[in-house]
């Protein structure tokens, strides 16, 4: 891997544990095992994560988008064993169902997965498609919640709704009845289904990568991660309530990025419970399905992600939790979000590659997918946790915990961490 990485392309393992991981490769029998806590009785490894202070088995979970629009694909994940879902992302509206960005609401669900080759000759995939929001009535939304909230409750699995709210151009103000209306909503369906099983109500904010589309200046987007806060906190509980942010990745240069995270965690550290960093890149002049412009991800992405990662960390320690998100296609990259602070991370693209990339071939793909980011011994999420382990000399009887990695980030600095681990 490139010089930004912090773990080496060749994970050395004690040949022993190399067997173990080959073993549980190709023959793990998930009827008989309790997935977390096999790795902890086995690996002496806890894998558990959180969105914010929301507590999830392991750090996997499905990014919104076109695979978190059924209550079948909830449910599929789910019983699969996934960490948690963000749902497909709704767009705000007030209460006589106007909405003042309508046009996100896109009916294209045809999707493109092909692969990408970054500027630094890496190559991955990037799934394409037409679609932005959540295209059918605000009512189906707030039903898909409720449904989804029960098998919240069934298999201990968060689900999360997610909302683009009006965001105003130039001298414009905020349509804060759309604010209003759709957050009370969702709380009202929290409220019948889901608050009296403590299950806190946890929303998260998606700036889509598609406003890279707009003609939007960098003073608007700090407009916007000012305010959107606010709005939103003011219409949710003061207690049992997660509040997220999902960044996206404008046009602009690393440091402006940078100078997002420190705005939210200077205006909104008591407020903003989460942030996801971030979401896709944008070419402006691809064409797909006769509609120019389209998100893309791959290495270029994480790239960039980890980049700007390593910038904010270098310049402050307290920080709001990070859920990272952006070409998570191994447990060893969600590992290198980790080290820069992520408690856990969103995919998309990598439950939708060709079947050739799973090892395993019973099942549905996200029971392949998890299968291959947790136990692939070469770039696995246990492979990776054990190389940590052993290079910082812990002990083999001691268990070790993938939420200490964040720890590593705030004791140390990246450069003393590579020399460390490296």
């Amino acid at each position: 891997m490139k010089d930004m990485y912090l773990l080496e392309d060749n994970l050395n393992l004690p040949s022993d544990i190399k067997e173990m991981l080959i073993s549980d490769y190709n023959n793990l029998n998930y009827e008989e095992n309790s997935l977390e806590d096999y790795i902890i009785e086995k690996y002496k490894l806890d894998i558990a994560a959180k969105y914010g202070n929301l507590k999830i088995k392991n750090p996997f979970g499905k990014a919104s988008g076109q695979l978190s629009c059924s209550i079948n694909q909830v449910k599929a994940d789910a019983e699969d064993g996934l960490g948690f879902v963000i749902l497909k992302t709704v767009i705000s509206q007030d209460e006589n169902e106007n909405s003042s960005m309508e046009e996100w609401k896109v009916n294209a669900p045809k999707m493109l997965i092909e692969e990408i080759t970054s500027k630094k000759g890496e190559t991955g995939y990037t799934v394409t498609w037409k679609g932005r929001g959540w295209d059918k009535s605000f009512l189906e939304y707030t039903k898909l919640l409720k449904d989804s909230y029960e098998i919240y409750k069934k298999y201990e699995m968060p689900v999360i709704p997610s909302v683009q709210y009006h965001l105003p151009m130039g001298q414009e103000e905020f349509k804060e009845s759309e604010y209003r209306y759709t957050t009370e909503k969702l709380i009202e369906v929290w409220e019948e289904t889901a608050k009296y099983h403590n299950i806190p109500f946890a929303l998260e904010q998606d700036f889509s990568a598609t406003l890279s589309a707009l003609p939007v200046k960098e003073e608007e987007i700090i407009r916007w991660v000012n305010e959107v806060p606010k709005l939103i906190r003011k219409h949710m509980p003061n207690k049992d309530s997660l509040l997220g942010i999902k960044l996206h990745n404008p046009p602009f240069q690393d440091e402006f990025q940078v100078e997002l995270l420190n705005t939210l965690n200077d205006k909104h550290f008591n407020s903003v419970d989460v942030i996801t960093c971030f979401n896709r890149l944008f070419d402006a002049d691809r064409i797909f399905e006769g509609k120019k412009g389209v998100a893309y991800g791959g290495y270029d992405l994480s790239d960039r992600n980890l980049r700007v990662l390593d910038k904010f960390i270098q310049e402050r320690h307290a920080s709001i939790p990070i859920s990272a998100t952006g070409n998570i296609c191994s447990g060893k990259m969600m590992i290198e979000y980790a080290l820069r602070g992520a408690t856990c991370g969103q995919l998309h693209t990598y439950f939708q590659i060709p079947s050739h990339n799973y090892n395993l071939k019973e099942g549905r793909r996200t029971k392949k997918a998890l299968h291959e980011l947790i136990f692939n011994p070469s770039n696995g999420l246990v492979a990776s946790m054990i190389y940590i382990k052993k290079r910082l000399g812990i002990s083999d009887r001691e268990v070790f915990k993938f939420l200490d990695l964040g720890e590593l980030k705030n004791n140390m600095d990246i450069k003393a961490l590579k020399t460390d681990l490296n």
